[in-house]
């Protein structure tokens, strides 16, 4: 069984692979911007560095599946900073996050 990060969790895509991922038998949290009764769920905003650091620290995840996103064209044209913070910045941000924790286990 594997301890699994779900960004994006509640959405389309995150909340059916949560879902799917705990059928499995997996250890599944998820994050999201929105609130969640979920016990495994964290509120997170991905463009956030500081937050996703406090969503790393306390776990160990073997996995993270990174879902979070805004999309459709009318938020690109109408709200394109809100789409270039998630999905360019948040990615990034789980990217340097990953790198940390590789480097922090390859030095133990």
């Amino acid at each position: 069984m594997a301890r699994v990060l779900v960004t994006g969790g509640l959405g389309f895509i995150g909340s059916n692979l949560v879902r799917e991922l705990r059928n499995r038998g997996h250890d599944v949290w998820l994050c999201d911007l929105r609130h969640s009764e979920d016990p495994k769920s964290v509120r997170c905003d991905v463009s956030v560095f500081r937050q996703v650091e406090r969503l790393f620290e306390p776990q160990g995840f073997d996995y993270v599946y990174h879902a979070a996103a805004e999309y459709g064209r009318w938020k690109g044209e109408d709200y394109y900073e809100n789409l270039w913070m998630t999905n360019a910045v948040g990615t990034k941000n789980i990217i340097r996050m990953q790198e940390r924790k590789v480097y922090c286990a390859k030095s133990l």
